[in-house]
């Protein structure tokens, strides 16, 4: 099973959709917060992908029927929690995402809110954020994360976006 990891999208629709539609074959997309605008353009525009959208409520998004956490069930024994992230920073956010997976009986915690990358293992806990999509605050290109779920164990990996300055950077990017 694939998941497709993207957050702080920050309403650049048309770099929701193109991440999306270079990974249609995960199993699932995970929005971890900042993009609700986009997000129901995008699931008002392709319904019959909204079985496969779970969102969590960011710091920038303002409707409360999006959830502020989401727990998704995995195969193989695996489970993943999803949280933007803004409201488990005071004190230590590393241990408090790790108290996060442990109340929800997960063993992947997947956030954004940073604008960087993490890719950690801690404590049997896999602790990912996929970076920005378009406002990356680390050394890396706006980016997006996978994670395949084998019987084997966890597979996480970072992707890079490319946006073209030209006027339509709809049509003006690579995945690598």
């Amino acid at each position: 099973m694939q998941l497709l990891v993207i957050s702080d999208t920050h309403g650049r629709y048309d770099v929701l959709c193109q991440v999306v539609y270079a990974h249609l074959d995960a199993d699932i997309i995970v929005h971890c917060g900042d993009g609700e605008y986009e997000i129901a353009q995008f699931l008002a525009d392709h319904p019959h992908l909204k079985t496969k959208f779970i969102q969590v409520r960011g710091n920038c998004d303002y409707d409360s029927n999006i959830p502020s956490t989401a727990v998704i069930p995995l195969p193989y024994g695996h489970q993943a929690v999803v949280a933007h992230g803004h409201t488990l920073m005071h004190g230590d956010l590393h241990k408090n995402l790790i108290q996060l997976a442990k109340d929800s009986e997960a063993d992947i915690v997947l956030f954004g809110h940073l604008h960087a990358r993490h890719d950690h293992f801690d404590e049997g806990i896999h602790i990912f954020n996929p970076g920005s999509a378009v406002q990356p605050r680390d050394q890396f290109p706006p980016g997006f994360g996978l994670i395949d779920v084998l019987e084997d164990g966890i597979l996480t990996s970072h992707g890079n976006l490319v946006l073209s300055k030209r006027s339509n950077p709809l049509y003006n990017y690579h995945t690598y």
